[in-house]
């Protein structure tokens, strides 16, 4: 399993990774619902205020997490919560989701921010 950072330019099988796996656990209407969801977090957040890491087994995405900023006016702190995260159906059970958490948060607490 290689972890990296970003969605690899394809933020279709990205937000795909996360409707299937909702779909999966939650039922199709989930899917939909969340897929729907990355895809405006994608589309919508400042590239700087968004961190996405993705898991692979060779070219297969088995995992994906998106950090997006919080801000609070009276607050300078960056801070970054964990929403949403997905493991390919066919992968759970096997600590990808956990691995893949671990590595985001030193990620992002070696560049300055405070995940939560």
């Amino acid at each position: 399993m290689e972890i990296s950072a970003g969605y690899a330019g394809d933020a279709e099988r990205f937000a795909g990774l996360f409707a299937d796996s909702f779909a999966a656990s939650e039922g199709p209407d989930e899917g939909t619902l969340i897929g729907s969801l990355v895809r405006d977090i994608l589309a919508r957040t400042d590239p700087g205020d968004l961190y996405c890491f993705v898991a692979r087994d060779g070219e297969t995405l088995i995992g994906a997490v998106c950090f997006t900023r919080l801000r609070y006016v009276e607050d300078p702190r960056r801070v970054f919560l964990l929403s949403p995260a997905a493991v390919a159906p066919t992968q759970q059970r096997k600590g990808v989701g956990q691995r893949l958490i671990r590595h985001a948060l030193a990620e992002l607490s070696a560049a300055g921010s405070r995940p939560c």
